[in-house]
């Protein structure tokens, strides 16, 4: 379903409050934000829902300050290039940072999200001539395109059931919690059908695979990876 997400217009404290989650935005003086507060929208989506953007329309920055993404990408071409997902202090504007890497992507909601837009001339008033943000943003771009070149590494073993160990692995460690055993949980969004997706398989491969790291000790229900699990696969990695 594609949406153009509940538009809260107009509510200073809210843009503030959301803008102050992102770790970018604790880098800049409050007096100079302000200003960008005034011209900012919150756009709030639900979980499931799909929004089209075009890196090619620069005239919108749209920033993530709450929930998971999921981003497909794709080529001039339209050919699909690859998928991954973004937390909120990984989300950038990406026609203005990443330029010609991710050119087309769609995105979709993992969870439910909310993203501060504003237009790209405030953003880049904010931007200009600060080393501490430049220096910041280029610190992200590249963990953003690791992480997107770590999720095409996965899915070039020719075996589907390591692809899917692999990027259980890597979704859990990147967005799931570590219990007190120091094992982590994996994501309650990151179903069989999603993990299927990611690792270009089925969802029955998914549940064999499941069965396979249960049946090793790896796997505890559809919650839990043991150390086991971590130390078997993150050579891999």
């Amino acid at each position: 379903m594609e949406s153009q997400g509940i538009l809260q217009r107009d509510n200073f404290g809210l843009v503030l409050c959301e803008l102050k989650k992102k770790e970018l935005f604790s880098l800049v003086e409050e007096a100079r934000l302000l200003p960008i507060v005034q011209k900012a929208v919150v756009l709030q989506y639900k979980r499931g829902e799909r929004l089209l953007f075009n890196s090619n329309n620069d005239q919108k920055v749209f920033l993530l300050t709450q929930g998971i993404v999921n981003l497909d990408v794709y080529s001039c071409n339209g050919e699909a290039v690859g998928s991954f997902f973004l937390g909120k202090n990984e989300f950038l504007p990406f026609s203005m940072i990443l330029k010609s890497t991710l050119k087309n992507f769609n995105m979709c909601a993992c969870t439910d999200i909310t993203i501060v837009a504003m237009a790209k001339t405030t953003f880049e008033k904010l931007i200009y001539n600060d080393t501490t943000i430049e220096q910041f943003l280029d610190c992200q771009k590249s963990n953003i395109i690791a992480n997107f070149l770590k999720c095409n590494m996965i899915n070039s073993y020719a075996q589907p059931q390591m692809r899917v160990s692999l990027m259980l692995h890597h979704m859990s460690e990147k967005f799931g919690t570590v219990d007190e055993s120091f094992e982590y949980m994996i994501p309650k969004w990151l179903t069989q059908s999603i993990l299927a997706r990611l690792a270009g398989t089925t969802r029955e491969t998914v549940g064999k695979t499941y069965r396979m790291l249960r049946n090793e000790g790896s796997l505890v229900g559809t919650e839990r990876l043991t150390r086991s699990f971590s130390q078997k696969y993150k050579e891999y990695l």
